[in-house]
């Protein structure tokens, strides 16, 4: 035995059968993987860089976004027992559209997301990833934690193994040879991807950041728990989600340079941290616990940053694939990253389980599975990143623009009207509730070209609406239908999409 490999042993590397998969990441879309192909009868071997998040204290708040869980990602759990959705799903609170807070005050503004039974979930991200890693665990998965990777090497004889190198968290070098599919689902940063020389990723990095800023229970009260609340003020934003024990967690998003309204200049000290809060935010400050809670929040509070990755391409042969946000981080501003990872989860196992069968080790097979895995996700990852990119400049300044609130009432009745709602749903509701890989389904390719004549329709629509209160009054339904005959069924039926797939 070689001195590579007494140490591999050691630290508990050594060789992983033909038929096994492993990967690498055991966060969101990594453990999900891990559950998904458990339950399907594949051996898997997952190894996370960090330690067992169940055995550590909670992070001091921070940097921490709240996730969204959608209709969209949560298909990936269709072919799971039931319990773990509904488990999952425990873990949520319900969001049924956006609040708007404009500039100056006044009444809130309510958007809703779709029809009035669909929602999203707001859930915590470390309460979601220990849930999937105890389902992971629970379905047989052997999950290695404190494995770093190092460095990846992948020879060109097909014959031989994938060889991965780890540092442990004792700083013992393990390595570990994978005859079967690795699978790199280790995030934005992806050790794996850049240590295999094939893949090329761009990064590029939004020239803003964000901050966490707690509402805390006993001052939130008074904010709908069914809502997004978005505090929208230009060029810089403030939104809150609800957790289950009543607080609200906020995030406030801004420009990382700049003289002024960027956290360069609001970082300064207290005292300027709490006039641009009172200038900007003051209806906002009582819920956030007071001005002075506030500002020591946004000065102290770490700053997270926001960037796009881009790859290609996803496999290396069938060696190694990229999954998640190892493949396509994006901006949260859709709430699809975590959505994405997960429909990615559905594509290949579904792939995995058509062509290589649990067993299975014909490496012809496993190329087809996942040939075919890239070429269905890639398109859709690339258009989710475009929209969630504009996305940021609606929730910054499009959703108090009057312009906008009309053409959105506009939208919302179209969708509640029984007849144009069969033909008609908006750009959101396609996004967040579609999905799926059945007949018809709706990617998010589908639905970025869809959403672009969608709207040209609805601002045509909207055309001469004094109050969104009264869209339902003033729409004009039978030019409407006539609008969507001509210009929308043409191009659903060119895409080979049916409508009705959308929903819950």
């Amino acid at each position: 035995m070689s001195a590579v490999d007494e140490r591999a042993e050691r630290s508990g590397g050594g060789e992983v059968a033909p038929e096994e998969v492993t990967i690498i990441g055991a966060g969101l879309v990594g453990s999900l993987l891990a559950v998904v192909l458990r339950h399907r009868g594949y051996r898997v071997t997952m190894y996370e860089r960090w330690t067992d998040p169940r055995d550590a204290p909670a992070a001091s708040a921070g940097r921490s976004i709240n996730l969204v869980a959608t209709a969209r990602g949560l298909r990936a759990l269709d072919a799971l027992p039931p319990g773990i959705r509904e488990r999952l799903l425990k873990l949520g609170t319900k969001v049924y559209g956006r609040v708007i807070h404009a500039a100056g005050g006044g009444d809130a503004a309510f958007q809703p997301y779709g029809r009035d039974d669909e929602c999203n979930y707001s859930v915590s991200r470390r309460e979601l990833n220990m849930f999937l890693l105890g389902e992971a665990e629970a379905a047989g998965a052997t999950i290695k934690f404190g494995h770093k990777v190092l460095d990846v090497d992948a020879p060109d004889d097909a014959a031989e193994p994938t060889t991965l190198k780890f540092e442990t968290e004792c700083g013992a070098i393990s390595a570990s040879r994978c005859f079967g599919p690795v699978v790199a689902a280790d995030g934005g940063g992806s050790a794996i991807r850049r240590s295999v020389g094939a893949f090329s990723a761009t990064e590029e990095k939004l020239p803003a950041g964000y901050k966490e800023m707690t509402f805390p229970k006993d001052c939130a009260a008074s904010l709908d728990d069914r809502g997004l609340h978005i505090w929208p003020r230009g060029t810089h934003f403030l939104m809150g989600l609800a957790n289950r024990d009543g607080s609200f967690t906020g995030t406030i998003y801004a420009a990382n340079e700049g003289a002024t309204d960027s956290f360069d200049a609001v970082e300064a000290s207290l005292e300027t941290a709490r006039a641009w809060l009172e200038a900007n935010y003051a209806d906002a400050l009582p819920l956030l616990g007071g001005a002075e809670r506030a500002a020591r929040q946004l000065v102290e509070h770490p700053r997270g940053f926001l960037g796009t990755v881009r790859t290609a391409p996803w496999r290396l042969g069938t060696r190694v694939v990229l999954v998640g946000d190892a493949a396509h981080a994006i901006v949260p501003f859709f709430g699809q990253g975590m959505n994405c990872g997960f429909e990615d989860v559905a594509a290949l196992a579904d792939e995995l389980a058509t062509k290589w069968p649990p067993g299975g080790q014909a490496r012809p097979a496993l190329e087809r599975a996942l040939i075919a895995y890239e070429a269905s996700r890639k398109p859709n990852a690339d258009a989710i990143a475009d929209l969630a990119l504009e996305n940021y400049v609606e929730m910054m300044a499009a959703t108090a623009d009057p312009v906008f609130m009309k053409r959105k009432a506009v939208e919302a009745a179209m969708e509640r009207d029984a007849d144009l709602g069969a033909r008609f749903r908006s750009r959101y509701a396609m996004v967040c509730y579609g999905g799926g890989r059945g007949p018809g389904s709706i990617g998010y390719a589908a639905a970025q070209r869809l959403g672009v004549v969608q709207w040209a329709i609805v601002s045509e629509l909207a055309d001469g609406l004094e109050d969104p209160a009264l869209a339902d009054k003033h729409l004009d339904r039978k030019k409407a239908a006539a609008l969507l005959d001509a210009r929308l069924l043409p191009l659903q039926r060119e895409l080979g999409v049916d409508i009705q797939t959308v929903g819950h």
